[in-house]
């Protein structure tokens, strides 16, 4: 990483820190602001809130007690991290600044700004923070389902990787590995391939011959000359890509057999599955028919959702423009999105909002290389836009691809303490 990314991170997160003490909030109500989902995202709002939790009556809703990331989740099936390093506990959240609910939302009636409970039990907001990741389209591939996820998980959500990491170690000379890849826009775009390296780090290093074939729904993906480099030096002939062009959109799952079909009629059967499926905002927010597409449309400085007053989204489950869906994207908005609720609240000026997203991927556990962002809103002030990118040199030394290893992990260790202690 360059020093002026180095500068423009660090001035960035001074930026965002260096907050004016609040006045003017009657001493006799608190608004009620809440918050679904308690990751990234939702974690990172929550985070920024609580410095003014006198102010604001604070309320966390997740249904998990505990919290299992994303980002590194993939290092599990490479087989040196263990999933409980990925894991979180809600149970350090500071009782006197946050209520914890750990209940499951049914229903969302944005015109009486009540949340509904699968217990019955029911909520009141004055303001509704929404960042519960992803959903995932089940009637894509036909074969593939809910029922299918149970046996053949995606482990897309940080959990059940370890289920993949088991079904590895079962794995004998010459398997055949297939992974299929979705189209955009999805969680975390350059996961699926970061997935097959760590696969083959993890075969490689038990002594087994394999083939992984990447069976994509795209025709390019982000730092694809990166990964093929990293692929042809640490594991030559041994992962293939196809891309949609070249037959490797996956329509079909036999799921007895093991065989996946694509759109050209080929048939690849495999020792190893892992279907990623498409992906749509998160299925509380289409479940309470809040919108009608895929994902959320929203304003772009306050991450309000359009046509829904009070109602602010954020992360995977909205149309963020030139943004990826990432957990750096999703801390990145979070802080803006808290920022500005508190703005409108107390009547301030809204902040003009820069944001920042950096995606490291591993391709073993000593080859690091990564992706910085800059965006900003463009003049009509309706969408987001980058401004510019960095990445790793295709180039770079040994010394300088561990260097990327250990940034990466220096940020998760940073954003995870500062989420949840």
């Amino acid at each position: 990483m360059k020093k002026n990314k180095r500068k423009f991170i660090k001035s960035l997160g001074l930026g965002l820190l260096s907050l004016p003490f609040i006045r003017g909030v009657r001493a006799d109500y608190k608004p009620k602001i809440v918050i679904i989902g308690g990751g990234f995202g939702g974690g990172s709002c929550l985070s920024y809130l609580k410095r003014f939790s006198d102010k604001f009556d604070l309320n966390l809703i997740d249904i998990k007690k505990d919290y299992y990331t994303c980002p590194f989740s993939n290092y599990v099936i490479g087989g040196f991290r263990e999933i409980n390093e990925n894991r979180f506990s809600y149970a350090k959240l500071d009782k006197t600044k946050v209520n914890l609910i750990n209940l499951k939302v049914k229903y969302i009636n944005s015109d009486r700004k009540l949340i509904k409970f699968t217990n019955n039990d029911i909520l009141n907001y004055d303001w509704l923070i929404l960042s519960p990741g992803v959903g995932f389209k089940w009637d894509v591939i036909d074969g593939y389902n809910k029922q299918s996820n149970n046996k053949f998980p995606h482990a897309w959500n940080g959990g059940r990787v370890d289920v993949l990491s088991k079904k590895l170690d079962s794995l004998e000379n010459n398997s055949k590995i297939l992974i299929s890849a979705p189209d955009y826009p999805y969680r975390c775009p350059p996961a699926p391939y970061e997935r097959a390296s760590m696969i083959a780090y993890r075969l490689k290093k038990k002594g087994i011959k394999f083939k992984i074939i990447i069976l994509d729904t795209k025709n390019s993906f982000t730092k694809m000359e990166l990964f093929f480099h990293s692929w042809k030096k640490l594991y030559p002939g041994s992962i293939d890509w196809i891309s949609k062009k070249g037959g490797g959109e996956v329509i079909k799952f036999d799921e007895k057999n093991k065989i996946l079909t694509t759109k050209s009629g080929q048939k690849f059967a495999g020792d190893f599955v892992n279907i990623i499926p498409p992906q749509k905002a998160a299925d509380v927010i289409t479940d309470s028919e809040l919108i009608l597409n895929d994902w959320c449309e929203i304003n772009p400085k306050t991450f309000e959702l359009i046509g829904k007053k009070n109602i602010h989204v954020l992360g995977d489950s909205i149309n963020a423009w030139d943004m990826p869906k990432s957990a750096f994207s999703a801390t990145s908005q979070a802080k803006i999105c808290a920022e500005n609720i508190k703005n409108i609240i107390l009547g301030k000026d809204l902040v003009n909002p820069v944001f920042l997203n950096t995606c490291y991927s591993l391709a073993s556990p000593n080859y690091g290389f990564s992706i910085s962002s800059w965006y900003r809103i463009n003049q009509n002030n309706d969408r987001i836009v980058s401004l510019g990118s960095e990445k790793s040199s295709i180039t770079a030394s040994v010394n300088e691809r561990k260097e990327e290893v250990l940034q990466s992990f220096g940020w998760y260790d940073n954003i995870t303490k500062e989420i949840f202690g």
